[in-house]
């Protein structure tokens, strides 16, 4: 990754998937005070600028420290070190499932089961639920050191986050159906 600083050394927080939210929030609020252009708009144009793209960088950094599958691909992205990934892979037998279970959403369509709708909602939500803890534990091994069994961990936390991808489209179909 080209950056210079990346998030996590931004935030000064271990780079690591489990963080400390206070301890983001904290370093957030001096980091704002400390680059808020409003702080120099009498200053020379250089030195605004600065202030705004450094406002920018914190800005950004917190967006995507904050949420969990930003931090997930953003610190894969930072320990894959330009390695390729399978950015389509998925787990066996896992988009059978995800077939099955859009299949099920599209024959209920707007006019379906509201109770049999929940039912999907709290399948799939307790599916990614799953997923996200089993995050934790797979990034808590990776490590930036090279080598094939890496590689495969790193590979591991890429489906990982591909499975939520496919949880959150098929969450998304089942909130966007009324349940009346």
């Amino acid at each position: 990754m080209s950056e210079q600083v990346d998030h996590f050394t931004r935030f000064a927080l271990p780079r690591r998937y489990a963080i400390d939210r206070a301890a983001l929030e904290a370093a957030y609020e001096r980091l704002t005070l400390a680059h808020h252009p409003d702080f120099v708009a009498a200053a020379p144009e250089a030195e605004r600028r600065a202030a705004e793209q450094a406002s920018a960088a914190v800005n950004e950094g917190y967006r995507v420290l904050r949420s969990d599958a930003e931090r997930a691909a953003y610190l894969l992205r930072l320990l894959a070190d330009g390695r390729a990934l399978d950015a389509n892979a998925l787990p066996a037998g896992f988009l059978q499932e995800m077939f099955g279970l859009q299949e099920e959403v599209e024959e209920l369509g707007e006019d379906g089961s509201p109770e049999r709708k929940a039912e999907l909602r709290n399948e799939a939500n307790a599916k990614r639920a799953a997923i996200q803890a089993g995050r934790v534990a797979v990034f808590d091994q990776a490590t930036p050191a090279g080598g094939p069994a890496d590689l495969e961990r790193l590979q591991a936390i890429q489906s990982n986050l591909n499975c939520e991808r496919y949880l959150l489209r098929l969450l998304e179909r089942l909130d966007g159906q009324r349940d009346d």
